[in-house]
């Protein structure tokens, strides 16, 4: 699939800031609460999501596990979710055998289940494959060094899913090459350090959930990126209201970043009679919000080859939800509050970005006192909504409710917030356009 260049991924965000295409309220959130968490290839591409439920009433009888997945595609928008990536859902043998996975598109799908399952199920996994869906056996959560083989069960599945941390240990290696000499994929979750992430690579795995790329590891006695400290002085100017002037001064002092914004006014999102010719004249056409926001997410682009990153999507995603729940699910939320909850949400990783402590990030932005407060430490309301994404992030439905009630959400709130945010960033991050994004088809990693 192809991914956009860094001026139409940026164009896209700061033209497009209104509800996506494909968004519309759900019909059945009251139900059930939903987590995504993103799974990676080797080239740390996210290529399919790993959906966790939670039924409020607590039920997880395995009727309820299908009914959960289709509710979660049919009713909470996981259809928009999944244009381009496949869902991995918990699979049992009630399931497997449910007539509602025929409600179900095949491809989108990736069914776990526990290696019993398997076994007892061996037929009807080969029909299900047969229809179009993966097989993934879960070993996770199993004490692997006590299992002697897969044994032909391994050749039912698409995909082997074990735990990060024993495998990077070389507790199950054996496990691991019957996997791979079966033709499946190899997929690792819970991977939680950079470090772990290479050695699994290295041992041949495809797949790897977990949120090692947005942990931040502070590296002293190195200069940090020029063109990141550049955008950041960029930034500090525009929070304390310099004029034009100053700012034109800032960009003629780094040619990459002034080229880099003339190409930007310049692009066909714009639709310009005319082209842009002058810095002065480029920030006349986008206006102080725009150029602030066009920054922010060049910051991110900057961080690797020009294209969308885990993290990059990962930052959209808090700023899409924060700005969503004040300006659609909140009273008397005034239009500025609105802008610093998208620009703390797209911050709130800048510490993993620089690989600085937050504070000094803080510092040399010249924030105001209150976002101080919120990214650092995750004070007043904007930093609470940034505990309530990084508790949806880790699927902690307990710490879900208790923000959303100290912030005087409803469950529906925040999952509809959430289900807009994902989507939002998805298209941003994979094609700028829900019409572009339809004519593709899913990406084979994962897959």
């Amino acid at each position: 699939m192809q991914r956009p260049d860094k001026c139409g991924i940026i164009a896209t965000v700061i033209l497009d800031t209104g509800r996506s295409p494909g968004w519309r309220p759900s019909m059945d959130n009251t139900k059930y609460s939903f987590a995504y968490q993103p799974i990676l290839n080797a080239a740390q591409a996210s290529v399919a999501v790993e959906l966790i439920y939670r039924r409020e009433n607590g039920d997880h009888e395995p009727a309820v596990v299908a009914d959960a997945v289709v509710s979660a595609f049919i009713h909470s928008g996981l259809d928009d979710l999944l244009r381009l990536r496949r869902a991995f859902v918990p699979a049992s043998p009630a399931l497997l055998e449910s007539e509602l996975l025929n409600l179900l598109p095949a491809d989108r799908f990736a069914l776990e289940m526990d290696l019993s399952t398997v076994q007892a199920c061996t037929e009807r996994c080969q029909e299900l494959r047969a229809q179009g869906f993966r097989i993934v056996i879960d070993l996770s959560g199993m004490a692997v060094t006590d299992l002697a083989s897969l044994g032909e069960s391994a050749a039912q599945a698409d995909v082997v899913k074990f735990d990060a941390a024993p495998v990077v240990a070389g507790e199950c290696d054996d496990l691991v090459m019957e996997a791979w000499g079966q033709g499946a994929q190899l997929y690792a979750r819970s991977v939680d350090k950079t470090e772990q992430f290479e050695v699994l690579r290295r041992k041949g795995f495809h797949l790897f959930q977990g949120y090692y790329f947005a942990r931040c590891t502070e590296i002293t006695g190195e200069r940090a990126d020029p063109q990141k400290l550049a955008v950041l002085d960029l930034l500090s100017k525009l929070a304390a209201d310099e004029d034009d002037r100053i700012l034109e001064d800032t960009f003629k002092t780094d040619p990459v970043l002034s080229v880099h914004l003339l190409r930007l006014v310049n692009s066909s999102a714009f639709a310009l009679p005319t082209s842009i010719r002058s810095l002065k004249h480029a920030f006349s056409i986008l206006g102080r919000k725009q150029l602030t926001r066009w920054l922010q997410v060049l910051l991110y682009v900057l961080n690797g080859d020009g294209k969308a990153s885990p993290l990059m999507e990962l930052a959209l995603r808090r700023a899409r939800f924060m700005e969503y729940v004040l300006t659609y699910r909140t009273h008397h939320s005034s239009s500025l509050l609105q802008e610093e909850a998208y620009m703390v949400g797209l911050l709130s990783l800048a510490d993993v970005l620089m690989s600085w402590p937050m504070e000094k990030v803080v510092k040399r932005l010249n924030l105001a006192d209150e976002l101080r407060e919120a990214l650092v430490d995750r004070r007043r309301p904007l930093g609470r909504l940034i505990v309530l994404c990084e508790a949806l992030e880790q699927a902690d439905f307990d710490q879900v409710d208790a923000i959303s009630a100290e912030l005087l959400l409803t469950q529906e709130d925040v999952m509809t917030a959430q289900n807009e945010a994902l989507a939002w960033a998805q298209r941003i991050c994979e094609g700028g356009g829900e019409d572009s994004a339809q004519q593709q088809q899913p990406q084979s990693d994962g897959q």
